[in-house]
Parts: C-alpha cells; structure tokens; sequence
C-alpha cells in the first residue's frame, strides 16, 4: 500500500474514532441497537439497486448483442465489481477491470469491455443527473439552511461532473483518426473504441434507458434512508430521504479515493443529519449502519470475484484488459 493510502486511512481511521468520541458513543450504541430486527431487511435492501445497476449494463449492450445474454452473470458482475471498487484505493476504476470476465465466454472480449465503458459513462452521467436534479427539487426545501455561495458550488460541481462526461461521450461518438497513437483507429483499442462509437451512434435509446436505469438506483437509496430511519425511530419526509441521499452522493463523488469509506460515510452523515436539524448522533449512527451494510455487500463481491478468479484469468487475454484499463484511464 503506497503512503498516501496508508495516509488517507489513517486519517478516515481518526476521523470516526474522533466523532465517537464527541458524539456520546452511549448514545450512538442505543440508536443503532434500536435497530434491532430491522438490519435483516435492511441488509437485503440492495438487492433492487443491483437488479436496475444490471438492467442498466444490460442496455449498454447493442440490440444484438443483449439478446440472450443471461441476467445472472450481469448481477454477479456488478455486485463483484462495486464490492472491488469499494474495497480497493482505484478511484472506482479496479472493479471495472472485473465485469467483463465475470460473464465468462458467452461475448467476445472487445464487446464486453466496451459495455463496461458504456455503462462507466452512463452511470456517472446518471449520478450527476441524480444530484443535479435532486437539489433542484430539494434546495429550497430540506437544504434552505445552504447559503447562495453553498447552493451554487453545489450545482456548479454536478454541471462540471456533467460536462466533462458528455465531453468524453462526444469524444467516444467521433470518428477516431487513422493513425497509430493509442486513441486512434490503428491504436492500442481502436478497436474497442470503434465498438464503442457504432453503439452510440446506433443506439441512443438504449443509452438513455442505461441513463434512467442506474437512476432507479441510486432513487432506490432514498428509499434505504427511510427504512433505516424508520427503523431508528426517526420519521423523515420523503423530500428529506432525498435531501440525505443527494448530498451523501456529492460527498461519495468527492471522496472517492477513500477506500471502503472510511470515515467519510459517517463524517459526511453525521453532517448532513446536523445541517438537515437532526441530532448529530443520529447521523453517525445511520453511517454506520449503513457502512456495515455496505461492507457485507462489499464482501460478497470481493468473494464472487475470489471465486471467479481463475476463471477470470482464462477468459479474459492481457491485450483487451490492456486497452480497457487505457481506454477507462485516458484524460479525454
């Protein structure tokens, strides 16, 4: 492990061990033991998000190539993948590396890779969606306590999200040039690329329904925020369910180097329970409930993955592998 992820745990590390302290660990005990029963449907609760995550890889396939392609290996797949990239300093990138081989030999290698880039970039532009819109319906609700300056920069960084991933869907979308250099057709995944820009130029609605179906999931998480609270005793609006689940993705979008959250999702719930006019100690609480739900899920994904691994190995050669893990890292 490099310093600064050793450095970046340490600190997440510090950070929740100083709001246990702060916060009255008693308290925060009861609030999560009032929990009870309850964690039993609240640890299943994913299982809808992962079932629209794997719709929504499903549509950034082609027509032809989605048909007949098993559900089953497409659910595996993103549960494995997020459970990498939750556990793993990638930056969310490690998982994607993942996804293609957990569907074995039922799609060629550059067509499997180039449905992961897709679904890389619809879901990114459906969580900048997802927060763009959410502040709009929630800002002069659950968020009036945000100033002009805090409303602005929180739009302003969903527009920049937003942006910058049309600009690499524009760049996928043109015709790449002649030439040898990695991003080019002779390039190292020119190919992959020319797979990728024949779907968006002859698939657009399958591209928007991948849009609105990794939106259904990250809506799902409101609905998480409600039975978790409900569960807490605590009794949230809808609009403030929202509230919780658009800021939490802003915080999730800025820490995203942090691995499995550490820190980050009780520090970012513990502030937005206060801001939201909720005891602090009933943020930290949900956190951690939350991120022990997370970590089961993350488990199960790192243990498909472990499962798969050798499969993994044989089904997928080093060059297509190659030009994914250029093709995802590329400045566009």
């Amino acid at each position: 492990m490099k310093f600064f992820e050793r450095a970046v745990l340490a600190v997440g590390f510090a950070t929740l061990l100083l709001l246990l302290i702060k916060l009255n660990p008693s308290v925060v005990a009861h609030d999560i033991a009032t929990v009870g029963w309850g964690f039993l449907l609240i640890l299943p609760f994913p299982i809808l998000d992962n079932t629209f995550n794997a719709f929504a890889w499903r549509f950034a396939f082609s027509r032809q190539e989605a048909k007949g392609l098993p559900f089953l290996p497409l659910f595996k797949g993103r549960v494995a993948g997020d459970g990498v990239n939750y556990l793993t300093p990638s930056g969310t990138i490690a998982g994607e590396f993942i996804r293609p081989g957990i569907l074995g030999d039922i799609r060629s290698p550059e067509v499997k890779n180039a449905s992961v880039v897709v679904a890389k970039l619809t879901q990114s532009l459906s969580q900048a969606l997802f927060i763009l819109v959410g502040l709009f319906f929630v800002i002069d609700g659950p968020l009036h306590f945000l100033n002009g300056r805090s409303r602005h920069l929180a739009t302003g960084w969903a527009l920049l999200v937003g942006t910058v991933i049309m600009g690499s869907i524009a760049f996928l979308a043109m015709k790449p040039g002649s030439g040898g250099r990695p991003w080019q057709a002779q390039g190292r995944f020119g190919g992959l690329r020319l797979t990728i820009r024949r779907y968006l130029l002859d698939h657009p609605v399958r591209f928007l329904l991948s849009i609105l179906f990794f939106g259904f999931g990250y809506l799902w998480g409101a609905a998480e925020v409600l039975l978790i609270t409900h569960f807490m005793g605590l009794s949230l609006p809808l609009p403030t369910a929202l509230a919780v689940e658009v800021l939490s993705n802003i915080v999730d979008s800025l820490m995203f180097m942090v691995p499995a959250k550490v820190g980050t999702q009780e520090a970012g719930k513990t502030a937005i329970f206060y801001w939201l006019g909720y005891p602090a100690s009933a943020g930290l609480a949900f956190g951690l409930i939350r991120h022990l739900r997370e970590l089961v899920w993350a488990g199960a994904g790192f243990l498909i993955y472990a499962v798969n691994r050798s499969a993994l190995a044989a089904a997928s050669s080093k060059a297509p592998q190659r030009a994914l893990s250029e093709l995802l890292r590329e400045p566009l």
